[in-house]
Formats: structure tokens, C-alpha cells, sequence
């Protein structure tokens, strides 16, 4: 059992990307000790809040920034434990992909729950909501330790204007997105609007095809 005079992170946690309140309440043999602790580490600066009830070591969090691994990091916490299920999708993986080129301030996601938004001290985190009968289409990537959920370049585009409320299905108003679409297989993006059957994607499909051609 840790004792309350202790300021160090037990090694069993330090090990770990990250650790969790219940991880230590079972080192410590009450939630309450563990309270203590997890305060005392934040109000020191050794360890960062991921989410509510999920931290992060200021040591190991150094680890993966000189590693270049924290990007990785980042992904993974997005779509494994800020809020699940999820992938990442829409204007973070357009712009990955340089399919935009405006600058993407949130790590942007998709997921089946309520659309919703969170923030901590490594990103801001952007969710909305599709149908479960959407919710496909997207890669298991492994990436530094890591294992991501991320849509394909065709499907975050799918996702981008499904979602999107106020598309004008006019050639100009797509020229005025200036989309890379030389990124995009538009072949693979006819076979999303096919498999999903919506009538808007249809038409939006077709003003692509057009706006590349």
C-alpha cells in the first residue's frame, strides 16, 4: 500500500501511456487515499488529466514529445478514450490528406453517441453524431505502440458533406470549397454513396465528378 507521505508516481502506473483513478485506488486500498494522490500530482505538475478519471505522467508524456510520439498519442486517446465508439474523420483527415487547406484547430471525430465536444491540455476534441448504419468505413492503423481508428480519405469526405447542412447543389458552390480532389478516388467515394444510399451524397458525388473533370 502507497503511503500518503509518498509524492512519487509508483512505477506500475509510469509504465503505462496512461493510468486511471481505479488503477491506483487498488495500489492505494481506497479511492479516497487515491483522490489524495491524483490532487496532490496535479496541483504539482507530474501529472496531466486526459479525461475524468484517466492521467497521463508529465515524465511519460515528455517521453513520447522527444520520441516525436505525442501526435500518435493524441489520435489514440481521441478515438480509444475521450469518448467512444469513434474515428477520427472529417476535416482532421481532409486536411491530413491536404483534400482542404484551412487549418484544422480540432481533433474531429465521428461517433454514435450525442455530438459533443471536450478539451484538454493537449487538443481541443470535436465529435458529431451519425447514424449507426454509417458508422463504417474506417482503418484500424497502428501507429508508434498505438492503435487508431481513422476513416479513409473517401469517407471522411462522405462523412464531411453528409453532415454538412447548408450545401448549395450548384458547380460554383463547389468550386468555392476548393477541395484537392486530386487526393481523392472518386471511384471509391461512388461506391460509399452507393452502399449507403443517400440521395444527397448521390448528387454530391456527381458535382465532384464534375468539379474534377
Amino acid at each position: 500500500m502507497l503511503s500518503l507521505r509518498n509524492k512519487m508516481i509508483p512505477k506500475e502506473l509510469l509504465e503505462n501511456p496512461y493510468f486511471t483513478l481505479s488503477q491506483l485506488a487498488l495500489l492505494t486500498k481506497n479511492k479516497k487515499n487515491a483522490l489524495v494522490y491524483i490532487s496532490r500530482w496535479l496541483k504539482n505538475n507530474l501529472i496531466t488529466k486526459i479525461r475524468d478519471w484517466f492521467y497521463i505522467s508529465s515524465s511519460k508524456f515528455l517521453e513520447f514529445s522527444l520520441e516525436w510520439k505525442i501526435s500518435s498519442f493524441i489520435e489514440y486517446i481521441a478515438t480509444n478514450l475521450m469518448y467512444i465508439p469513434s474515428y477520427l474523420s472529417l476535416e482532421y483527415v481532409l486536411y491530413e490528406n491536404s483534400i482542404i487547406t484551412e487549418n484544422v484547430y480540432n481533433i474531429t471525430c465521428i461517433t454514435t453517441k450525442k455530438t459533443a465536444k471536450f478539451e484538454n491540455n493537449f487538443w481541443n476534441f470535436s465529435y458529431r453524431s451519425i447514424k449507426k448504419d454509417f458508422f463504417w468505413d474506417y482503418e484500424i492503423v497502428k501507429k508508434d505502440w498505438f492503435i487508431i481508428y481513422k476513416a479513409t480519405k473517401e469517407k471522411a469526405l462522405f462523412d464531411y458533406f453528409y453532415l454538412k447542412s447548408d450545401i448549395i447543389f450548384d458547380l460554383d458552390y463547389f468550386k468555392e470549397l476548393r477541395l484537392n480532389l486530386k487526393n481523392i478516388n472518386l471511384t471509391k467515394f461512388e461506391k460509399l454513396t452507393k452502399k449507403y444510399k443517400s440521395e444527397k451524397m448521390i448528387k454530391v458525388f456527381n458535382l465532384l465528378k464534375d468539379l474534377k473533370w
